[in-house]
């Protein structure tokens, strides 16, 4: 079985991961698999500067902030698509703007009611720990207390003024990714039988290797670079830590996402059994994690001490974390 995956941000960090993933697995199989991929990246005309990752993927030109014309460009690509990962952002820092927020809003909505309508089987939206930020310093919140059915409080404000003001708050950022989070679960209440939905807010996967020694709470990048799309947390590193950079590196290194978990978990994610109807349990929660063509996960490394709880990613995907940012 053949199944045809488009990606957004499909250049980026996280986009070209994937691709490479999954068509290399193809490449290095010694038996035939019992699927294989067609792979259809969608990247912003004016950051089509490199080769494909793969050189089985297709690169197709789309701006997912005008609606009329990624429509347009979309309506030849979504017929028969089974899957939409979406990664696709107009600054995927911490340092966004309010301004790139509502554009990366934009990114959201578009390619998501373009999904439904066009009946793509399923649509997995990368949101972000920043999501959930705001425990950062919350002391009454432990080990593994963080669940997917956790209120969010969008942001990570760093303690150190100077890391603040090059790093951001993330506030914009995050409140981009949980729109959208919101959005996915609206459009699987009414279409989700048809059109699922699963959202997993990702950690800290640098560019690259992505090694644990090269995390930092300190540094973000000054300017929009696609080489870092997804580089939760910021790629620059100040040569000398604040008290309050230390403090905070901690809750970084516990948001890592090695490389062989993001795309395990991507992976899975596509497969992933969502429920047609919904679920009995605890319906009066507004923030539950499991609806009607709707399923949200936590998405990091098992790293030690983390606050964020796993269990109901490895119960819905099938998989644990292979690794430990303090190994």
């Amino acid at each position: 079985m053949t199944k045809t995956i488009v990606i957004t941000g499909g250049l980026g960090n996280l986009g070209s991961k994937l691709c490479h993933h999954l068509l290399s697995n193809e490449d290095s199989s010694s038996a035939p698999p019992t699927t294989s991929y067609r792979i259809i990246l969608l990247e912003h005309p004016s950051f089509i500067n490199k080769p494909p990752p793969h050189p089985s993927a297709t690169v197709i030109p789309c701006n997912l902030q005008d609606a009329s014309s990624s429509a347009k460009v979309l309506e030849k690509v979504l017929p028969g698509v089974d899957t939409v990962v979406h990664f696709s952002a107009v600054n995927p820092y911490p340092n966004a703007t309010w301004g790139e927020s509502a554009e990366s809003m934009d990114h959201s909505f578009n390619i998501m009611q373009l999904a439904v309508m066009h009946k793509v089987r399923r649509v997995i939206f990368a949101s972000s720990n920043h999501v959930m930020g705001g425990y950062k310093d919350d002391t009454s919140y432990g080990p593994s207390s963080l669940t997917p059915s956790t209120e969010p409080r969008v942001g990570t404000v760093p303690l150190d003024t100077k890391t603040l003001a090059v790093s951001g708050d993330a506030k914009g950022y995050a409140a981009a990714k949980l729109a959208g989070e919101r959005l996915a679960m609206t459009l699987a209440s009414l279409y989700g039988d048809v059109t699922s939905f699963v959202v997993l807010r990702i950690g800290w996967c640098q560019p690259g290797l992505n090694l644990p020694c090269t995390l930092s709470a300190a540094g973000s990048p000054p300017e929009f670079l696609l080489e870092g799309e997804g580089d939760d947390g910021g790629g620059g590193v100040v040569p000398e830590q604040s008290e309050g950079d230390q403090k905070d590196e901690v809750w970084f290194k516990q948001m890592w996402l090695s490389n062989r978990d993001y795309l395990s978990y991507f992976e899975k994610a596509i497969e992933l059994d969502v429920p047609i109807t919904e679920p009995s349990g605890d319906v009066e929660n507004v923030h539950r994690h499991v609806r009607k063509g709707f399923v949200l996960l936590n998405a990091m490394s098992a790293n030690a001490g983390a606050k964020w709880n796993l269990e109901e990613t490895e119960k819905w995907l099938g998989i644990k974390s292979e690794d430990d940012s303090l190994k």
